[in-house]
């Protein structure tokens, strides 16, 4: 196994569990980070927070919207070039759109960008990511990470349309890891159980992020999921 950390990639970055998880990474030696998001604007703030904790770490922010399909091979081109001759060992998949959604009155169209976003667009990051993961699993602990949720098995009506979607994502996520597991690139979902806030006992980012690297650490379950009370 390599001395030498590869990159860190997320995608969906933002000041909760992006974020956090990516300043944990780089507590434990993963200084070279690329961060995605549709909102730029607050890319940079999320890359001040993570230097915070490892002030010499090397990140570059980038934009994507995941749910123009027609852009994201471009998007991800722009991570090849950002990242030059660096290996990726982790990528961590946190996009989402989050909000209310009602049974029979939410339209059509919502539900279908909601897919682009956390199904089609989690494929197609894992179609980039998983051949070069492979390609280091002999000098790099290469992994796909994906947060989740435990809507996925008992939906909530009121945000069915992610409740739809984190079903099909933790479909897609246990897919691959029975298929990539023994070919050497590990496969993970984190799976919150509640709303993700800094009052929460357990579903607070810090904690999630601690919880994200132990399940890249032991790389034994499928999953971890976090729950309050």
């Amino acid at each position: 196994m390599g001395s030498t950390r590869g990159a860190l990639v997320v995608v969906g970055s933002g000041p909760g569990i992006g974020s956090h998880v990516a300043r944990t990474f780089s507590s434990h030696g993963f200084t070279r980070i690329i961060l995605l998001s549709r909102d730029p604007s607050r890319l940079e703030e999320d890359a001040k927070f993570i230097r915070s904790e490892t002030p010499s770490a090397d990140i570059s922010t980038l934009a994507i919207d995941l749910s123009k399909t027609s852009e994201i091979a471009s998007a991800l081109a722009q991570v090849d070039k950002a990242l030059n001759d660096t290996p990726i060992e982790v990528v961590l998949f946190n996009a989402a759109r989050v909000g209310p959604s009602t049974l029979v009155s939410w339209p059509m169209e919502e539900l279908e960008l909601d897919l682009r976003i956390k199904v089609t667009g989690c494929y197609a990051v894992a179609q980039w990511a998983i051949p070069k993961l492979l390609a280091v699993k002999n000098t790099h602990k290469p992994a796909f990470l994906c947060t989740s949720g435990s809507i996925y098995k008992d939906p909530i009506p009121e945000v069915f349309s992610l409740s739809v979607c984190k079903a099909g994502q933790h479909n897609l996520v246990h897919s691959i890891h029975k298929k990539y597991k023994e070919e050497g690139v590990y496969c993970g979902l984190v799976v919150v159980g509640g709303v993700v806030g800094d009052d929460r006992p357990q579903c607070n980012a810090e904690n999630i992020a601690n919880k994200t690297w132990a399940l890249y650490e032991e790389r034994s379950d499928l999953e971890v999921e976090i729950l309050d009370g």
